[in-house]
């Protein structure tokens, strides 16, 4: 009889492993099914010893030990990515587990029986090998697609397979169409909306094949067995979207890193604009330039700033068009080109407020800002939906006015003054699956002469160029106390700047902000250079690493609660301050913040600490936003 360890593949467990007993030989890695109170999980072998062995441990146990009777897989993870997995455990101070249940999808581990495991070779050692370079790439979509295509080539003269990870499925699909093209049957893309079927079938030809591949995926296909994968690119690398919304917050991007360091494969970042720390590493001697930057984003638009301010006067409705976008919406109905428009709020406006006591209107639920859409109020934290026909709540006065312009009301100026125009709109509102919206940039392309809406989220879908463009408002983004948020406006601004061929205009009442002097004029090394003086400045990531703690319940229980986070802390300086939406669901929501030296993270006096804390306490480690 015989003792395992095994990792339970769950989130929520409280422990990293469980113990259980088995009359099976199981080796270091095996996938198993695991009972745990009324259901199997889900576990992998981490340790096991002969019962004879451990006879007094198992008396003083103090609980009965639980029976495995079944394998699922005798080794499935390589020695490679379990010690990423661990090392990702310890930095994102959470459970082995909890990391699995993220990087390895549910819809794998229920077909592993059906999936291929790659043959040993002679020789295979899981991967282990000498730590290879990092490299950087800066440019344009065209000049970075280019050299990918040239790294293909070269890998696959020296039998060598290439893994390129990307952070949403139409990053994958739009990337596979790009990259397939002269290497059609070595290509293949992998994501979570293909079916359990597809993928099976997709997976077990890539094991099958000889030829070195391209596997195009996002971070759940991470761990795939093919030990000739010698290269990972990480695409767009800027995006938000590699952060991992639930627990254990894990960022995909840094995963894959460490995971590349324990294989000993190359990796590269790349984007149009690279992430603020990773320039840093660059300049700092960690990251290595694949090609020489561009720090100039390139493009033949004429670029127009229009200050709004100027159609301000005592007699003047609010103006949301201004003179030079409406002529050019006339332009491009006339000559039959094409206009995107961005706008960053949903609804017709993104506030309301009080003309008297100047209060916000707000979710009756969770207390954020209510949206403004045609005749009722929506909180999109939340969902809560009511009518518009209300008086102020703090005051009772009835002057409730609108500030800030949002997409609806865009959309109703344009039909307002352009009645005979194609006007399409994208935003999570109307578009709520990935087919809804690349169907709206399908109708919208065979439609000369139309123009296309949308919030931050259309971009996503824009691939081909237009030849107008324009950015209604980013003003309301300057509010937010967000030290990532002038990075976020600039990515904007370069990302329409390059879509557009001749014509690009952005309307703004904040024309002094000197992001937009970097933004239209492409200028990315002078946006980097004040950027990364104000992080050192404030010491914000790359130059601290940020730990954020987060409660939520009722106000006094949750300020006694983190006062016994700050006490378990000690003497670890933690920063106190209520959430920028202070309220959710009624309950009040206080954050804790600490930041640390950059080399002093992970470290294990911390780590014990953060992992002794409440469960009810949410711990994000290298947080997307402080907010």
């Amino acid at each position: 009889m015989n003792i395992i360890e095994v990792i339970p593949i769950s989130r929520g467990i409280g422990t990293d492993t469980l113990s259980y007993f088995t009359s099976l030989e199981l080796p270091i890695g095996a996938l198993v099914d695991v009972p745990l109170r009324s259901k199997k999980i889900h576990g992998i072998v981490v340790s096991t010893r002969k019962a004879e062995d451990m006879k007094g441990e198992i008396k003083s146990a103090g609980y009965a030990l639980k029976k495995i009777d079944k394998i699922k897989s005798s080794e499935f993870f390589s020695k490679a990515f379990m010690n990423t997995v661990q090392e990702a455990a310890d930095y994102y101070a959470t459970s082995v587990g909890a990391v699995i249940d993220v990087l390895v999808p549910e819809y794998i581990l229920k077909n592993i029986g059906k999936l291929k495991a790659e043959k040993k070779k002679e020789g295979n050692d899981s991967g282990l090998k000498t730590l290879r370079e990092k490299y950087v790439v800066q440019g344009d979509d065209d000049e970075r697609y280019g050299t990918w295509k040239s790294l293909i080539r070269q890998e696959f003269a020296k039998k060598r397979s290439l893994f390129f990870l990307m952070p949403t499925i139409e990053d994958v699909e739009r990337t596979f169409e790009l990259l397939e093209k002269g290497i059609e049957g070595y290509a293949f893309m992998f994501h979570g909306s293909l079916t359990p079927k597809t993928i099976i079938e997709k997976w077990n030809a890539v094991l099958k094949e000889d030829h070195p591949v391209v596997v195009i995926a996002t971070g759940g296909f991470l761990s795939f067995p093919r030990s000739d994968i010698e290269t990972i690119v990480v695409e767009r690398e800027s995006s938000r979207a590699y952060k991992v919304p639930r627990r254990p917050f894990l960022d995909v991007r840094h995963i894959a890193e460490t995971f590349a360091d324990k294989r000993g494969i190359k990796i590269f970042y790349a984007d149009n604009f690279l992430r603020i720390e990773t320039l840093w590493r660059e300049h700092e001697g960690e990251l290595i330039q694949a090609s020489p930057f561009k720090f100039r984003s390139l493009s033949t638009a004429g670029d127009t700033l229009v200050d709004m301010k100027a159609y301000k006067s005592p007699n003047a409705s609010f103006k949301i068009l201004s003179d030079d976008v409406e002529k050019l919406i006339n332009w491009t109905k006339n000559e039959s080109e094409q206009m995107i428009i961005l706008a960053t709020r949903r609804g017709v406006a993104p506030t309301t407020v009080c003309g008297d006591c100047q209060n916000i209107v707000i979710c009756n639920n969770c207390s954020s800002p209510v949206v403004l859409h045609t005749n009722y109020f929506l909180c999109h934290r939340c969902g809560e939906r009511r009518s518009t026909e209300e008086y102020c709540k703090t005051c009772g006065s009835w002057k409730l006015g609108v500030v800030g312009i949002g997409i609806d009301l865009v959309v109703q100026k344009i039909k307002d003054k352009f009645p005979d125009i194609a006007v399409f709109k994208i935003d999570s509102d109307i578009a709520k699956e990935e087919k809804d919206m690349r169907s709206i940039v399908q109708k919208f392309r065979a439609k000369p002469g139309s123009i296309l809406i949308g919030t931050e989220m259309m971009l996503q879908y824009l691939h081909e160029k237009v030849e107008n463009s324009a950015i209604i408002s980013l003003d309301s983004l300057f509010a937010l106390p967000d030290f990532r948020i002038q990075e976020k406006i600039l990515y904007m601004l370069i990302r329409i700047r390059t879509l557009t061929t001749k014509r690009f205009i952005v309307q703004t009442r904040k024309s002094n902000e000197k992001v937009f002097e970097y933004g239209l004029k492409g200028n990315m090394s002078d946006f980097y250079r004040g950027a990364i003086a104000e992080r050192e400045k404030f010491k914000y990531p790359p130059f601290t690493t940020l730990i954020k703690i987060t409660l939520e319940g009722k106000k006094d229980k949750i300020v006694k609660e983190m006062e016994e986070a700050q006490n378990i802390l000690d003497p670890y300086e933690v920063e106190v301050f209520p959430a920028f939406t202070h309220t959710v669901r009624g309950n009040f929501v206080l954050h804790g913040l600490l930041r640390l030296p950059r080399e002093k993270w992970p470290d294990k006096d911390i780590l014990e600490k953060l992992r002794s804390l409440s469960p009810a306490v949410i711990v994000k480690v290298d947080p997307e936003t402080l907010l």
